[in-house]
């Protein structure tokens, strides 16, 4: 697989693979070389075995911690993190739906790339809640993906309403690994009849330690499964510092710093009206038009600063560095006018050292 390997979610929106070398199990990061990472080839005791079969990913998750005065928010690393941000984080089913059907369609494309792998799949299911009031964001995937595999072919049923955890185990963000194992071993059970050697597919939002798919895996295969494969959108990455991928493209970086606004409401974004955009030596200035005032907007990349004084951008976007339809407004126009050489290189620097940047008001 090449470093740049992509494919595009329906056709549009780019998601970034995860290049080799990776564990041939989990996709897990492995020297060069080496098949499996630690955790696959030397797991705790109480796993013994890991029941299902292979892990395939879209592509790497991580969040990184934007600290402002006694607060922390949650700023994900690609346009794929953003996606299963909105899908597990952001409130509103439009918002799972959306980002649900594209991870959906991203799955589809795997299952078609790697047909010696899912071609006789029978069951698909996903790990629940406890409780079935509350909807897992899984669900969101599974039904647009069923459609997808059963229009192409697959004989595919979903047996999530037979797939229960018997108590909640609570969150594990901040459970060690052997408490993560511990406390979700036995939690999963299958009700009814056993699947007489046919293959199922679990779905999963993201893959940390592995320990619920262990766990559901493990419950399936007391019924008789044949082989369990996992298709995860995010493999979990853990990096102390800002680890991003240089020299993105545009329409990655577009799509990325407008939180896929450019997808979702793109209207919004070309309804813009720029009355001032002025490129300097080392600052960017424009002006805009708005419904009750006139908005300012500063890029000073020589000291990595941006203020802007929209709404939106003051209580959503800036402290999750992320443009609003003003910003992003700003380097379509600079595509437009500009090099666009240049205008990928600025978008660029500022992503490849985000960390560095401030976002901030414009009195």
């Amino acid at each position: 697989m090449s470093k740049n390997e992509k494919i595009f979610l329906e056709g549009k929106i780019p998601i970034r693979l995860i290049q080799k070398p990776f564990c041939k199990k989990c996709m897990d990061i492995v020297s060069q070389g080496e098949e499996k990472c630690h955790n696959c080839k030397d797991p705790l005791p109480i796993v013994r075995d890991w029941y299902f079969d292979k892990v395939l990913s879209l592509g790497i998750y991580h969040s990184y911690d934007n600290d402002i005065g006694d607060s922390s928010y949650k700023i994900p690393i690609n346009i794929l993190s953003e996606l299963i941000y909105l899908l597990k984080f952001k409130k509103g089913e439009n918002f799972k739906e959306y980002a649900g059907k594209l991870i959906a369609d991203g799955f589809f494309q795997l299952i078609t790339k790697k047909q010696e792998i899912f071609r006789n799949i029978k069951y698909i299911t996903t790990s629940p809640k406890y409780g079935k009031s509350e909807k897992n964001q899984c669900e969101f995937i599974i039904k647009p993906l069923l459609q997808k595999m059963r229009e192409n072919g697959f004989d595919v049923e979903n047996i999530l309403s037979r797939t229960e955890r018997l108590r909640d185990v609570g969150k594990n963000k901040d459970k060690g690994l052997e408490d993560r194992f511990n406390d979700i071993s036995g939690v999963h059970n299958i009700v009814g009849e056993g699947f007489n050697g046919e293959e199922v597919l679990i779905i999963e939002d993201i893959y940390t330690t592995g320990s619920t798919v262990w766990d559901l895996a493990r419950a399936l295969r007391e019924k008789n499964t044949g082989e369990i494969n996992v298709l995860v959108a995010g493999r979990s990455r853990s990096y102390s510092s800002w680890k991003v991928s240089g020299d993105l493209d545009f329409n990655e970086l577009i799509f990325y710093f407008s939180n896929l606004d450019i997808d979702r409401a793109p209207k919004r974004i070309y309804e813009v009206i720029v009355t001032q955009l002025e490129v300097l030596d080392d600052f960017i200035i424009a002006s805009f038009k708005g419904s009750e005032e006139n908005y300012k907007l500063i890029i000073d990349y020589k000291n990595k600063i941006i203020k802007h004084n929209c709404g939106n951008f003051i209580q959503k976007r800036m402290r999750n560095k992320k443009f609003c339809k003003h910003l992003t407004k700003i380097f379509i126009d600079l595509l437009n006018q500009k090099d666009k050489t240049y205008v990928k290189n600025l978008l660029n620097s500022i992503y490849l050292s985000l960390d560095k940047w401030e976002f901030k008001e414009f009195y």
